[in-house]
């Protein structure tokens, strides 16, 4: 597809659905339209195994009738299509509940941003991508023999995304996307390492083969330096979060909880806690999808409300829950542009790109102030979003006593709790890793409880 034909296609099929649900009885109508291109590359068994082409295509339809709402999405532009998917949507929206917060995003202005798409993406031929591929899998195996790569994948992806409101909201942008990931683990004899994953994403071509060869070395260097881990004892003591664990003990929970829908049904730890403190002081996290360098960034959300940067958490006070127009009706404030979803669901509510803020103190300084305690660079285990609570096997992980790395752990089990562990934290280092949408640094927590 060329630009300005797949881009007029998505457009004119978003306006002939608004036109047509309108003229059919619809108080308000929203249609949002996808396009993508996905070329990619799969590595089984240190090999590559096959290559796959997909270009989905599809429509969203959402109906107000009244304050109530219906929707239904099909995997097609075809008019008579899309007319079917409308009358659907109308008839769920005359048997649902009435509900006076059921309202579209009325247009505000949207800063279009650069740096999100690379025509070079769109013009990488399957053989480019399968040599991306195979530069990843011979950089990890070429490091180390005994290195063994169980799986990966590297995909190059475009996407058209396109929404038309009755409300007076036309917008369309173009997001390139490559990402990629390795996953396996070292064997030497009888010994089997620590399974490692390793994965990033940009949305530019420029910087790609540094970027796959990093990803590739630092797998490659994990699985074989845990060859040797040996167990330890049961302690209480400092972990030493890397940004790969962070994203599943503190991100996950966190991003849970500041969800406006997740307030609004009272399932989330921090109802109530707006303006007051729920972390330690030197903990802000931020909400960012102008921020290019992360993989969800995008000029505008689900309902084609602006994106921007929010702070979920300055120096520790919670600031903001993250919102669409449902949510921000309900409870009487702006949207934070944080609608979500494809053309398959309706408006949901998520994170962009999350942010930690760094903290004052280099990872090498940083690891000579633990007395005692464990580096998790992956965690394998269960963490209840609601309550906070967290258990599961440190992955990847290294015994740190008086300053020192002594050795890789094996099957070291690690227990605590989010909403304790955030206000625990001890130090956070002026070093942070771009994984994929997050940006973090690592983080040292105090009194957590290791079961060798």
């Amino acid at each position: 597809m060329s630009n300005a034909k797949d881009t007029n296609m998505l457009l004119d099929a978003c306006e002939m659905a608004v036109k047509k649900a309108l003229s059919l009885g619809a108080h308000d109508v929203e249609a949002y339209a996808s396009y993508s291109k996905h070329t990619s590359v799969f590595l089984e068994s240190n090999d590559i195994k096959h290559v796959k082409v997909n270009e989905p295509n599809g429509i969203g339809i959402r109906v107000i009738y009244d304050k109530r709402v219906g929707f239904a999405s099909i995997n097609s532009l075809k008019h008579e299509s899309i007319e079917y998917a409308i009358d659907n949507a109308l008839s769920i929206a005359k048997a649902s509940k009435r509900d006076k917060h059921n309202i579209l995003a009325e247009p505000v202005n949207v800063k279009m941003l650069s740096n999100i798409y690379d025509k070079s993406v769109e013009s990488l031929s399957i053989d480019d991508v399968v040599n991306y591929a195979r530069d990843m899998l011979n950089t990890a195996k070429g490091y180390d023999p005994r290195v063994s790569v169980d799986s990966g994948v590297f995909e190059a992806s475009v996407l058209i995304h396109a929404i038309h409101t009755s409300t007076g909201i036309s917008l369309h942008e173009r997001i390139s996307i490559l990402s990629y990931s390795i996953m396996g683990m070292a064997r030497d004899g009888s010994m089997v390492s620590n399974f490692d994953v390793q994965s990033n994403a940009s949305h530019m071509l420029k910087g790609t083969d540094a970027n796959i060869n990093n990803v590739a070395l630092n797998f490659a260097k994990n699985v074989v330096n845990t060859l040797n881990s040996k167990g330890c004892e049961s302690f209480k003591g400092q972990m030493v979060l890397a940004p790969n664990a962070t994203i599943d003990i503190i991100k996950e929970p966190i991003v849970f909880s500041v969800n406006a829908y997740n307030v609004l049904r009272r399932a989330s730890r921090f109802t109530n806690m707006l303006g007051k403190e729920v972390a330690s002081s030197n903990l802000s996290i931020i909400d960012d999808a102008t921020f290019t360098d992360g993989i969800n960034a995008s000029s505008f959300d689900r309902e084609g409300f602006a994106c921007k940067r929010n702070v979920i958490v300055d120096k520790g006070i919670l600031k903001t829950f993250l919102h669409n127009t449902y949510t921000a009706s309900k409870l009487k404030v702006n949207s934070t542009g944080n609608a979500s979803g494809s053309i398959n669901t309706p408006p949901l509510i998520d994170s962009t790109n999350f942010i930690i803020e760094a903290g004052d103190i280099s990872y090498d300084e940083m690891i000579k102030e633990v007395k005692h305690g464990v580096i998790i660079n992956r965690f394998s285990g269960n963490v209840n979003y609601v309550d906070g609570n967290f258990s599961g096997v440190v992955k990847g992980g290294y015994l740190v006593e008086h300053g020192e790395i002594k050795h890789p752990v094996r099957e070291v089990m690690v227990a605590g709790n989010v909403f304790d562990a955030i206000k625990s934290i001890s130090m956070l280092s002026k070093e942070r890793l771009l994984v994929v949408d997050s940006l973090l640094p690592y983080i040292v927590i105090d009194n957590v409880s290791f079961t060798g």
